[in-house]
């Protein structure tokens, strides 16, 4: 954060100062100007927008020939919710959610683990909800985004620690960062909260109007307002990543929200940082926007990747237990929904009685397909390895988009 209140006039906001009775650790905050901004786009910033969208029709239209989309392509939504959770600084994993729903052991991380499945959960069930209402920016309303923030915030923090689930923050919020060894000092402090509900109302009549700007320069646009707002207690990142989703199915750029930005989040935090405040105090939005659409274009190109490995694997599956009994084939299917599993669950996940349920696992066990996570007689717990080594599988290693369409 700059010293002083001067800002050069390319700025979009500017930093006013706080009482002096608040008790706070700074002395001023930053008020962003609503959307949108002064901007004209280079012709760079025009052709990565148009190398983005390609990159997310792409992989839209991918998803568009697979008949069992959704249960294929499952474990991406783990995969996000994996690096958005890491990026909060917590150690969740796919495994550790996946076992947390089968019944593992993962007591020592239930409340960052629950965050983690509630992001999953809140991706599910709003953008069915936008789905339900109409595919239009229109839609995205100041209740589904409290709605989101809700479920996201949601059971996972104690009640000492309470995050204030689909409300806004009733105080000063700040962020900070080390300069040395066991010091902290402000980073930036966003608008006072009396501020909050009417920069909120702003930005959603913003993203329901029809704007001049590309749908994915936008998407960069208001992500950077959201995050300038910070209008939660708790989950503002979370909440800016999952709008980002939601803004790329209204516009019809995505049929379902089979894509994630929190992998290119992780691996480039500084800058995704450095970028958002260098918009705040230099008005730096062409670089800001190109982070973040290149970002776009990358996890496009990884989440088909990722989609190929699953969609051979499921085929794989299906051609040699073709002629196996039908409880067999049902959980198969049920592998890329929940690649850890209990008999118990799985005779729930396919319908069917526990025998039967127990014969189709003991069948996939003699096929390597499932092995046993721990060796016991009661409460016997599976994974699917082939599926949980293609959702950690590192991004370097896919495939490229000309090897998946080949």
């Amino acid at each position: 954060m700059k010293r002083g209140y001067d800002l050069p006039t390319d700025a979009p906001g500017v930093y006013m100062p706080v009482r002096t009775d608040r008790g706070v650790p700074f002395g001023k905050f930053y008020r962003p100007d609503d959307l949108p901004p002064e901007l004209t786009l280079s012709d760079e910033t025009i052709q990565l927008a148009e190398r983005a969208m390609h990159a997310l029709g792409r992989l839209d239209g991918f998803r568009g020939q697979v008949q069992e989309a959704d249960t294929v392509f499952k474990p991406l939504l783990y995969k996000e919710a994996e690096q958005s959770s890491q990026i909060e600084g917590t150690q969740v994993t796919t495994t550790d959610m996946y076992r947390a729903t089968a019944g593992g052991d993962v007591s020592a991380r239930s409340r960052d683990v629950q965050e983690a499945m509630n992001y999953v959960e809140a991706l599910q069930s709003v953008s069915e909800r936008l789905l339900e209402s109409g595919r239009s920016r229109e839609n995205i309303t100041l209740d589904l985004l409290l709605e989101l923030h809700r479920t996201v915030m949601e059971t996972g923090q104690s009640d000492e620690d309470d995050p204030l689930p689909g409300e806004f923050r009733p105080d000063y919020a700040w962020i900070e960062e080390s300069t040395e060894p066991w010091q902290q000092s402000i980073r930036f402090v966003p608008p006072k909260a009396e501020m909050v509900e009417s920069m909120m109302e702003a930005l959603l009549a913003y993203v329901q109007t029809p704007s001049r700007f590309p749908d994915i320069v936008d998407i960069a646009l208001v992500h950077y307002q959201i995050e300038t707002i910070h209008p939660f207690k708790d989950g503002n990142g979370r909440v800016g990543r999952l709008l980002a989703i939601l803004m790329l199915v209204a516009s019809d750029a995505l049929t379902k929200p089979l894509f994630y930005m929190s992998s290119y989040i992780k691996a480039n935090r500084e800058e995704y940082t450095d970028r958002l405040l260098a918009v705040s105090e230099e008005g730096a939005w062409e670089e800001w926007i190109q982070f973040f659409v290149s970002g776009m274009c990358d996890q496009a190109e990884e989440v088909l990747g990722r989609a190929k490995l699953l969609l051979d694997q499921y085929e794989a599956y299906q051609e040699a237990y073709k002629s196996a009994p039908e409880s067999v084939q049902r959980l198969i299917g049920v592998l890329f929904e929940q690649p850890y599993l209990t008999v118990p669950m799985a005779a729930e996940r396919i319908d069917m009685s526990y025998p039967a349920a127990n014969t189709a696992v003991d069948r996939l066990v003699d096929g390597d397909v499932l092995i046993q996570v721990e060796e016991r007689e009661r409460n016997r717990e599976f994974v699917a390895t082939d599926v949980m080594a293609i959702v950690e599988r590192d991004a370097a290693e896919l495939p490229s988009p000309a090897e998946v369409l080949q």
